[in-house]
């Protein structure tokens, strides 16, 4: 009996901690996922915002070198 008393309650009391701390990692793992999505979120935006920059760039380029076009024209007449 002084065995069982002896190795049973520390073994439960591992078990019953093995399966508080289950619960506990899947609420963090839960959290973790959430706070990654949200970052993912973030990156997606910034991404739209460089996109947008770029084809704003573009666009300028284009028409600075129509601009200059027009220049070298105009002088080549004077």
């Amino acid at each position: 009996m002084h065995d069982i008393v002896v190795v049973g309650i520390p073994l439960i009391a591992i078990l019953a901690g093995i399966l508080f701390n289950r619960h506990d990692v899947k609420e963090l793992r839960a959290e973790m996922i959430a706070r990654f999505n949200k970052v993912d979120e973030r990156f997606n935006r910034v991404d739209t915002r460089f996109d947008r920059v770029d084809a704003d760039l573009r666009q300028f380029h284009f028409i600075t070198g129509k601009l200059e076009g027009r220049l070298e024209a105009i002088e080549k007449r004077s």
